[in-house]
């Protein structure tokens, strides 16, 4: 346990004294690329009787890069933890890959008292070739109009269409905008070096929903922008028809960081966890 008090079992963080006394657990599964901090919007949901526990990634968070992400078994983590705190609502909130995560550890959790709000989901095997093709056009677009191939000056670029999608190569205002949110996070952004990234995402190219029985669709919804460069609205909707006809929330002009661009999200999502039943 450290200093603070905290807990850190099977990859998990949490302060094991907030779980024990709060009436309901909400836990936090960030992305690829993604520290812990773009959840700080949430911080206050303990005002409303949530315990907050992290699900770090590899290699952030002060966890190693090695063992390299795998689906399963942090589902399975968070699954053990919850029965081993048994009788409590449990919200999972999954952004990107952190979306899988949060399906999968949900879909083991049997009839426990479970919703899930995936944002910016991940899909089936990452997307496959149609997300590697756009994700490959749009580096290259961006190293062109950096005019480098030096690899931070292009994710730079690169992540203003992660904010906005690619309309921001055309609309000079939204560039700006974008322009001055990368400047703003330059210190704390995470750079995609080639460890951290295979770590991150080489599970996910291999990660397909099992077959047998689907979490059901009032258990589960997914939060998206509209204009999704890695994950388009048609491979989410694929996702979602896996589950019935779970709710989408769809927002307009906002790319993949809907942390960063839509902050409202936080509020529809737990708006979503705090519903009553019907």
């Amino acid at each position: 346990m450290a200093a603070d008090g905290s807990g850190a079992v099977d990859g998990l963080i949490y302060d094991p004294a907030e779980v024990e006394r709060a009436a309901k657990l909400v836990i936090l599964i960030p992305g690829a690329l993604a520290r812990l901090e773009i959840f700080a919007p949430v911080q206050h949901w303990r005002a409303r009787g949530y315990a907050l526990v992290s699900c770090p990634f590899p290699g952030l968070d002060g966890r190693p890069v090695t063992p390299g992400l795998r689906i399963d078994a942090a589902a399975a983590c968070i699954a053990e933890f919850a029965e081993r705190h048994p009788g409590k609502p449990y919200r999972l909130l999954g952004y990107s890959t952190g979306g899988p995560i949060a399906i999968s550890a949900a879909e083991r959790m049997g009839d426990a008292d479970v919703r899930v709000a995936a944002m910016s989901s991940a899909v089936e095997r990452a997307g496959g070739i149609a997300t590697a093709r756009r994700t490959t056009a749009d580096l290259l677009a961006a190293a062109a109009r950096v005019r480098s191939v030096r690899r931070r000056t292009v994710w730079l670029e690169y992540y203003k269409t992660l904010l906005f999608g690619r309309r921001v190569r055309r609309d000079s205002a939204l560039d700006a905008r974008a322009t001055a949110l990368v400047a703003a996070r330059m210190e704390e952004m995470v750079y995609p070096d080639r460890d951290l990234l295979a770590a991150h995402t080489e599970d996910l190219r291999r990660w397909r929903l099992p077959s047998g029985p689907r979490l059901a669709e009032d258990r589960l919804q997914f939060f998206v922008g509209a204009e999704d460069p890695v994950f388009s609205s048609p491979q989410t909707a694929a996702l979602a028809a896996r589950f019935g006809a779970p709710r989408r929330h769809s927002y307009a002009g906002q790319g993949h960081l809907l942390f960063l661009t839509a902050p409202r999200v936080f509020e529809d999502i737990l708006a979503y966890f705090e519903a009553v039943p019907g």
